[in-house]
């Protein structure tokens, strides 16, 4: 795709091309591999979320446990890639406000195998973390909306993802499904599919510069 010479770019998509060494061409193969995995791992993350309005049984939760443990394990590798692409236009708000979705993603990711798989108590972390995450991407999604980068639609995503998916997720499995569920699904489909959008919308950008 390159022959001699790697193009970096730089937080809004501006090219700065270097001399070609293995050292660039390395930590361009790991941006792009953390570019796809922001991608797969969203969409993990919202096909995990979406499942949980059909109010899941013991059973069904533990099937959907793995996808749900790697897309969050995948964004963590994913926000790597964003915070490198994107940073140059983050102001204060946003880069508190990354920081503190990056790190409520991290406890989610770290909590949700230990929950399913060792100490069930472990599972307060998984949520604490959700909420952390949740309450980060509300001001980064602002803040991208003032700053006018990126896709509109994610930030919004981000936005509502707390204070729309939980009402969302607990009218539709009480009124719908005719059972009261957990209510963190509308909040990671939100998510998920929110960086879907970032993830692709990133890969483009790096793909008309490159």
């Amino acid at each position: 795709m390159l022959s001699g010479s790697v193009v970096t770019v730089v937080g809004d998509g501006i090219g700065r091309t270097q001399s070609g060494g293995s050292g660039s061409t390395d930590l361009g193969r790991w941006q792009r591999l953390s570019i796809g995995s922001e991608i797969v791992g969203g969409a993990l993350v919202a096909l995990s979320g979406l499942a949980l309005f059909s109010v899941l049984n013991e059973r069904e939760f533990e099937l959907l446990a793995p996808f749900a443990v790697a897309g969050f394990f995948l964004l963590v590798f994913g926000l790597w890639a964003y915070h490198e692409r994107q940073q140059d236009w983050f102001g204060r708000p946003s880069r508190v406000s990354f920081w503190a979705m990056s790190l409520g993603t991290v406890v989610a990711a770290i909590s949700l195998p230990i929950a399913e798989y060792g100490p069930g108590v472990a599972f307060v972390g998984f949520l604490l973390g959700l909420l952390v995450a949740m309450l980060g991407a509300l001001g980064f999604g602002v803040a991208m909306l003032r700053a006018d980068a990126g896709p509109r639609a994610a930030a919004w995503l981000l936005i509502l993802a707390l204070p729309v998916g939980v009402p969302l997720t607990i009218a539709f499995t009480t009124y719908v499904m005719g059972e009261g569920a957990d209510p963190w699904g509308g909040p990671m489909a939100f998510y998920g599919l929110a960086w879907i959008l970032l993830g692709t919308h990133l890969r483009r950008t790096v793909g008309g510069a490159a």
